[in-house]
């Protein structure tokens, strides 16, 4: 497959179903959005389609013939050369076929059952977020790694891959691995500066870079309200006082801020380790057991000096 010129974004859209009906009603409501569609009733039919021409956005069941949704997706991934968003269609909610399908390249699950109502706002936003992957530079190579999903850039696929890769290795290795969960948002008072969250999360981004390990430990940006900004900090191979001091480092990073702006924020952690969250843990139920903890702790987080008070998935 031939990479497109980096500037040109067809609204191409592949619909790979078996069902006739379904895979012509998702066609007439993406032509309806003014979007060029094609369609193939299985997995090999849409390979040989997407070696002719650049498909930025797929759409494919989950359940077909010859092979299933997620072989065609690990596949497709494995012969693309362009940036290529696909969405899964599913009939089941099944966290551990969910994470399958995220390491395979899957991009986005949405429910088979309404598909109607939203498939085409996703679409768009699937359009929206190979457009940021055009525009995205390498991170600098003294950087901690950033998986950022709140930017539509990247997805739940890589963050859960990059996770779901590291859980092997630790379940392999028999070496620890925990999940540090960040968030800075406002405190009791419930409500901060205009732009306030903007600045107190490029800065949590910045204190978490400065007290990470560089080579081994990687951050994620997560999905989050209007009013806060979450972290994930994957530690592998950490134990208990490094975990303590790069909280203790980003909380120092606060507490010396003079930044008018972050006062009124609270910032507030929980941590996860892969023994503790289960025998046979997804990426997304290690996340969301971190997340939990901090929300078990943020009543009794320490106050930062009075910045100073700085204190699901959506977890993916």
């Amino acid at each position: 497959m031939s990479q497109p010129q980096e500037q040109v974004l067809p609204r191409r859209v592949l619909v790979v179903d078996d069902d006739e009906l379904v895979r012509d009603s998702i066609a007439t409501l993406l032509r309806a959005a003014q979007f060029e569609v094609n369609v193939a009733a299985e997995g090999e039919e849409a390979l040989t389609l997407m070696g002719r021409q650049w498909f930025p956005v797929v759409v494919t069941d989950r359940e077909m013939p010859v092979f299933d949704g997620i072989e065609f997706v690990s596949r497709l991934r494995a012969v693309s050369i362009a940036p290529i968003y696909v969405i899964m269609l599913s009939a089941v909610a099944d966290p551990h076929d969910y994470e399958r399908g995220y390491c395979a390249g899957v991009d986005l699950y949405v429910g088979k059952a309404g598909y109607e109502k939203e498939v085409a706002t996703k679409v768009a936003a699937a359009f929206n977020a190979v457009r940021r992957r055009q525009a995205t530079h390498v991170a600098s190579a003294d950087l901690p790694i950033t998986v950022d999903l709140e930017s539509g850039a990247q997805t739940a696929r890589h963050l859960v891959g990059r996770l779901h890769a590291e859980m092997s290795y630790a379940t392999r290795t028999n070496k620890p691995l925990h999940v540090l969960s960040a968030c800075i948002e406002p405190g009791e008072q419930g409500s901060v500066r205009t732009g306030a969250i903007a600045v107190a999360s490029d800065a949590l981004l910045r204190a978490v870079h400065g007290a990470v390990r560089t080579k081994l430990d990687w951050v994620a940006r997560l999905p989050a309200g209007r009013d806060s900004c979450r972290l994930a900090i994957v530690m592998p191979e950490a134990d208990a006082a490094q975990i303590a001091a790069v909280e203790q480092g980003v909380r120092n990073a606060f507490a010396g801020s003079d930044a008018f702006s972050l006062r009124g924020m609270n910032l507030s952690f929980g941590v996860a380790s892969l023994a503790a969250a289960g025998a046979k843990p997804t990426a997304l139920g290690v996340l969301a057991e971190a997340e939990r903890q901090r929300r078990g702790v943020k009543a009794r987080a320490s106050a930062v000096a009075d910045v100073k008070n700085v204190q699901e998935p959506q977890a993916a």
